[in-house]
């Protein structure tokens, strides 16, 4: 075995890509656009709440999409239990 004099740290280089990859086979890549995502989520939960203010708006779905207006209603409120408490996000 050689010393990290002799080989420049090679040897720690490697021991650290080998531990980094198994770390990441173990647990799974990590997501690249979380962010992006829950910007875009938050954007589009917003704008269905304020949807769901406008009377017309309202009104229009409770008569001809009841059960869309449901579901919407229903991601509004999850949202805002998810802003109001973000720990209950993660359990």
């Amino acid at each position: 075995m050689r010393s990290i004099n002799q080989d420049g740290g090679e040897t720690n280089r490697k021991w650290h890509r080998t531990r980094l990859a198994n770390l990441l086979r173990l647990s799974g890549e990590p997501p690249q656009n979380l962010c992006i995502d829950a910007l875009n989520l938050t954007i589009c939960c917003r704008y269905a709440e304020l949807l769901m203010r406008n009377t017309r708006i309202t009104k229009y779905l409770s008569k001809y999409h009841p059960e869309e207006l449901q579901q919407l209603q229903n991601l509004v409120e999850q949202f805002q239990k998810i802003c109001d408490n973000p720990d209950s996000f993660a359990n």
